[in-house]
């Protein structure tokens, strides 16, 4: 992977209790990350102005990756590096949808000024991932989310103590059946990946492959 890359942070919406067979999942290349910056050069905002953005806008990165070919094989990525994790967990294929990325396109670009991991609070699941850098790639942010699956515990349906299984989940949720993504270089440097999934996973009390039982 080129470039300088130093934290990936990684948030979702609802992490709940989950179970079932533990599975190999698929080695989608995760770069490893070095250790997290202060809060202070993270540079945060959660309470971010919009309306000084538009009086002042910064000036646009140079965009670096698109996908392989542009738009329509970074949505091939999307959804190999998906469904490679949903076949490996028994779960029939996501379908694209473009309303999905639509909204998470929408989402990220409110993000594009802070650069910070706040979730739309929508009626979809939502995946995001951060990473410091230009170069962060589709298989970066999914297989970071993937490789939850060793915290995930079937016995009774939980993520291991203070670890977090719960974009795993989502990918893998049963029910869930459209995925839709978007990945924005922010101003400041850095690059936000999310997915949007519906219907929505991780509901409390409730395994992610159908049944508890």
């Amino acid at each position: 992977m080129a470039g300088p890359m130093s934290v990936v942070l990684l948030v979702l919406l609802f992490i709940t209790p989950l179970s079932s067979q533990q599975q190999e999942f698929p080695s989608v290349e995760v770069p490893q990350a070095s250790p997290a910056p202060s809060a202070d050069s993270m540079n945060v905002s959660v309470g971010h102005d919009s309306s000084a953005d538009a009086a002042s806008p910064p000036p646009v990165p140079k965009r670096r990756y698109r996908g392989k070919n542009g738009r329509k094989n970074m949505v091939r990525e999307f959804l190999h590096a998906h469904n490679q994790v949903r076949a490996l967990a028994g779960e029939k294929p996501f379908e694209w949808d473009d309303n999905l990325a639509r909204y998470a396109q929408r989402w990220s670009e409110k993000r594009r000024s802070d650069c910070a991991i706040v979730h739309s609070m929508g009626p979809y699941g939502e995946n995001m991932f951060w990473g410091s850098g230009w170069d962060w790639r589709v298989a970066d942010a999914v297989g970071n989310w993937a490789r939850e699956h060793m915290y995930y515990n079937p016995s009774d349906n939980s993520c291991m103590s203070g670890k977090m299984c719960g974009h795993f989940t989502q990918i893998v949720w049963n029910s869930s059946e459209a995925v839709g993504c978007a990945r924005v270089e922010c101003f400041s440097g850095g690059v936000i990946i999310t997915c949007n999934y519906d219907p929505p996973g991780n509901w409390v009390g409730e395994s992610p492959f159908g049944s508890l039982e």
